[in-house]
């Protein structure tokens, strides 16, 4: 008894301990801030590694700078050719099929839930709830940047709340904890591109016009789990119902064989490899996640569960095994 007591009480484990307590009260009363910061980290720890490699020809902010410029660069580009394609289609539709559109912008206008909507202050809520996000989103791009630049002062000062002979074992934890998550990122980005080249190759085959922008539509949603493939899958049929039922059968069966593609082979193997996490594990943390933090949550879910095993494993379970075996 005294022996499992000493184990529990050393100081290590109860800095996890508190450190655990800490976390779950600031995700279940600030969940909002909670998020917005460990999706910062997560953003950080995939972009840090570039910044090692280039600061060892220039200066650190310099380094930060350019990859940072570069990552924003990069979503604008993901970005913007399905807005600029996207409505190009909506203009054709639109010229297409005028009558539709005239119906459908009269039921809209006239619809009881948008009267409500109007009357009952949502469009103000709405604009709010706009103006946090964006907030929330500056604050997230600044808080990713300077994560980069003072990487190291950071980490500095986080460690000197641990005892002296622990601070290099906190150091190598860390290191661990941004290797895990760097590679969640590269991890996302080639499942989620595998199900937007599977869509794209099958749509060109079948001669669809808007291959491309349904595509990238694809390959952007499906970083949402469960929710953002129903959706691309209907905007998918909705584009295509045009050509014929055949063309929207086969446009279902090409879109669930990505799903299925990604789901069996794609994840498990680049999550397993990249990770190091059982596919059990993911599925209980996207459930947990998704309940309680929304689809931020959903889409992070493999991030949080490998960073809480990273936790458990370096700071409580391998130190019980230490003081088994002496």
């Amino acid at each position: 008894m005294d022996n499992i007591i000493r184990k529990i009480s050393n100081t290590q484990n109860i800095i996890f301990l508190l450190g655990i307590i800490v976390y779950i009260v600031c995700l279940f009363t600030i969940t909002d801030i909670a998020l917005m910061l460990f999706v910062t980290y997560v953003v950080a720890c995939a972009l840090n590694p570039l910044v090692d490699k280039l600061e060892k020809r220039c200066n650190r902010n310099v380094a930060a700078a350019i990859v940072f410029g570069g990552f924003i660069g990069g979503i604008l580009l993901m970005f913007l050719p399905i807005i600029f394609i996207g409505s190009h289609e909506l203009t054709n539709l639109a010229h297409q099929y005028p009558q539709y559109v005239d119906k459908v912008k009269d039921f809209v206008m006239t619809s009881p839930v948008v009267q409500e909507f109007a009357n009952s202050g949502g469009l103000l809520e709405s604009i709010t709830s706009i103006s946090k996000g964006g907030l929330y989103l500056f604050v997230a791009l600044v808080f990713t940047y300077f994560l980069m630049v003072d990487r190291d002062k950071i980490l500095n000062a986080i460690v000197r709340f641990f005892p002296n002979n622990s601070r290099e074992r906190m150091r190598e934890i860390w290191n661990i904890s941004e290797q895990k998550l760097s590679r969640f990122v590269s991890g996302q980005f080639i499942a989620s591109a595998s199900v937007g080249l599977i869509v794209l190759v099958g749509l060109l085959i079948l001669k669809v016009d808007s291959a491309v922008i349904l595509g990238c539509i694809s390959a952007v949603l499906d970083i949402v789990p469960i929710v953002g493939p129903a959706i691309a899958l209907v905007i998918c049929l909705a584009v295509v119902y045009k050509m014929g039922w055949t063309i929207v059968i086969l446009t279902a069966i090409i879109f669930l064989f990505a799903q299925f593609a990604e789901n069996n082979f794609v994840k498990p193997y680049v999550f397993g490899k990249f990770m190091d996490l059982h596919p059990i594990v993911i599925y209980i943390f996207l459930f947990v996640c998704a309940k309680y933090f929304g689809a931020v949550g959903a889409i992070f879910a493999p991030a949080i569960a490998a960073d809480a095993c990273v936790l458990i494993e370096e700071l409580y379970l391998k130190n019980m095994d230490g003081d088994t075996e002496s």
